[in-house]
């Protein structure tokens, strides 16, 4: 079970490498357009950055990112209701509580005799 997920991780990461490179190396084997000025660099920078924000869709959906941070969210949400609650009941317990203050003599214990 291990082996296939240790697989399975490899696999997403080799195809999220590919998707990630392969757009940048298909266009950097044509010719730009104008790629001597500045309109051409403006050209490229816009595509690669939309190109960037569909992918980046696609990598957070294969690697399920938006969930983990929803989960996130909800053990955080659900962690700061317990830390109110107790801090809420320590609050509340001060006031009752007082814990016994009991001396024990080390003197009247008697090692030898034999406990029920």
């Amino acid at each position: 079970m291990y082996i296939g997920l240790s697989k399975s991780l490899n696999m997403k990461r080799i195809l999220t490498i590919i998707t990630l490179l392969a757009p940048a190396l298909a266009y950097a084997q044509g010719q730009s357009i104008a790629s001597g000025s500045i309109i051409g660099g403006v050209v490229t920078l816009v595509v690669l950055f939309l190109l960037f924000l569909a992918l980046r869709e696609v990598v957070m959906w294969y690697w399920k990112i938006n969930t983990i941070i929803e989960n996130q969210a909800t053990q955080i949400r659900t962690q700061q209701e317990t830390n109110n609650l107790l801090s809420e009941q320590i609050t509340l317990m001060k006031g009752y509580y007082k814990p016994e203050q009991t001396t024990i003599n080390p003197k009247s214990i008697d090692l030898n005799k034999p406990e029920d």
